[in-house]
């Protein structure tokens, strides 16, 4: 039984949303236009960008031909556009725009009303289909035959039912994995959203580089792979599980960070194999100034300690270690890596906490991010994870 306590303190020494069918969509566009004389016409070009909300920004590209005669009074340029995603996906339909709203100098106002069909489209928008009736700007001369262009206007989209991601962005932090060593950790993602969501987990080791780790995927619709990172998009009301066991004879610690286009949490659970104890974290998704850990080396338990930079810039973490009296124990400043992560049996770090109950406090340096967790354990192979408390 002191071997399996050994071993868990040693497990802690040196981590768009879909647009539904018929979803009501705002669109704003800005960039140039231009204009060039081409025999009875005008060819006209634009590009610039397009917001669609739901969606990721796109480069909008149009063009169309307006004839000389009618383009000083209430002519229109009616061509093609293309939306083009970052992702590779594509809008595409027939757009319509007073001339004067591209190049005001034709002689038209600079202040117009235009419309954009959506017929079409490529990779996830593949049949997608949508309507702005009204889409009303302005657009201000830069040259002769050149103009700068703004707009916008609502209308629907309908998209197939796939999900078209959108950005990334952090939504939290597990300050603690382990793979291998007779350890498995699982990391259980929910999406608690209203629409399909992307979700990407990366492992980082001590020292905030990717961590490539052995994964396997029990709901079977992923082949096993080795990877420092994990990009699935979860179905509403969906979850996406993710296990790591890595050999018995080598044991690898780290941290990881969710980023996510939707509203998706989760949590890791621990397994040690040869006895069977699990023990589940939340992800820790809140960002505080201060996180404390109580912590229990009286009795024949001791506790483990993981902290992890969630911000990819180093920092210094100040450390203060207190009895259950309030009185210090031992000070500390811990330097972390980029997305380094540091884990460690606080005894052997703090001798002056052993037979000691207390706390022991982290401050986040400025502009970071951290989270935190311990682990208890007893000689008797059972553990316990302890959350910590946030200020």
């Amino acid at each position: 039984m002191v071997k399996v306590l050994s071993v868990l303190l040693i497990l802690f020494l040196p981590p768009f949303a879909q647009a539904q069918q018929g979803t009501p969509v705002t669109l704003s566009i800005a960039g140039d236009g231009t204009a060039t004389a081409a025999g009875a016409n005008y060819a006209i070009t634009f590009s610039g960008t397009a917001m669609l909300s739901g969606l990721a920004p796109a480069m909008l590209y149009a063009s169309g031909t307006a004839n000389l005669i009618t383009v000083a009074t209430t002519g229109n340029v009616t061509g093609d556009f293309a939306m083009l995603f970052a992702s590779g996906d594509a809008l595409t339909g027939q757009i319509t725009i007073p001339a004067g709203y591209l190049v005001p100098a034709l002689g038209q106002t600079a202040n117009a009303t235009g419309s954009i069909t959506v017929t079409g489209g490529a990779g996830n928008f593949a049949g997608a289909s949508g309507s702005f009736p009204t889409v009303t700007g302005s657009g201000t001369s830069t040259g002769a035959l050149s103009s700068h262009l703004t707009a916008s206007g609502n209308g629907t989209l309908r998209l197939p039912l796939v999900h078209a991601p959108g950005t990334l962005t952090y939504a939290g932090s597990m300050a603690h994995l382990a793979s291998g060593g007779g350890w498995k950790t699982t990391v259980i993602l929910l999406n608690n959203g209203a629409s399909p969501a992307q979700a990407q987990v990366n492992f980082f080791d001590d020292n905030g580089n990717p961590l490539t780790l052995p994964l396997t995927f029990p709901q079977g619709a992923i082949a096993a792979m080795s990877a420092p990172t994990v990009t699935q998009t979860i179905p509403t009301g969906g979850e996406l599980v993710i296990e790591s066991q890595g050999p018995d004879n080598a044991l690898t610690l780290g941290s990881a960070q969710l980023f996510t286009d939707g509203n998706i949490g989760g949590f890791i659970i621990f397994r040690y194999n040869p006895t069977g104890q699990e023990a589940a974290v939340p992800l820790q998704s809140q960002s505080a100034a201060t996180y404390t850990l109580s912590f229990d080396n009286t009795g024949g338990l001791g506790t483990g300690v993981a902290v992890a930079n969630a911000s990819n810039q180093a920092g210094n973490v100040q450390t203060t270690i207190r009895d259950d009296k309030g009185a210090i124990l031992a000070s500390d400043s811990i330097k972390l890596a980029g997305s380094g992560h540091l884990s460690f049996s606080l005894s052997d770090r703090y001798a002056a906490t052993a037979q000691h109950r207390g706390t022991i406090q982290f401050q986040t340096p400025a502009n970071g991010e951290l989270s935190v967790l311990a682990i208890r354990a007893a000689t008797s192979g059972a553990y316990t994870t302890i959350p910590a408390v946030t200020k």
